[in-house]
């Protein structure tokens, strides 16, 4: 167990080491849609995010919510947002398969 009262999110990611040299990509016009909101938080500390939430009351709500990281280039598969390390929040979209794609 350990304590988030000064943690602005806890990150899910593919390995540890990261990619120091990977550049954000902020638009993704062939990633996948996926329902909900897409987001873009700001963290005190100056790092940026976006990525898709659930059009849920949890993340008005809550303390934090579940983020999905839209750059598929990106090492975070998943973050848990803590809404106290945030200092800006921006809806950007909300993200609705299309009524015209086949259902799988």
């Amino acid at each position: 167990m350990f304590s988030t009262k000064s943690a602005k999110a806890v990150f899910f990611v593919k390995t540890f080491e990261g990619d120091l040299r990977h550049r954000a990509l902020h638009f993704h016009e062939h990633a996948p849609v996926v329902p909900g909101l897409w987001v873009r938080v700001y963290f005190h500390d100056g790092e940026m995010i976006e990525g898709i939430i659930s059009n849920t009351r949890e993340y008005v709500l809550d303390d934090g919510f579940f983020l999905m990281p839209t750059d598929p280039n990106g090492n975070n598969t998943m973050a848990y947002i803590l809404k106290n390390g945030l200092k800006d929040f921006h809806v950007l979209g909300m993200r609705t398969p299309s009524k015209n794609l086949p259902k799988l």
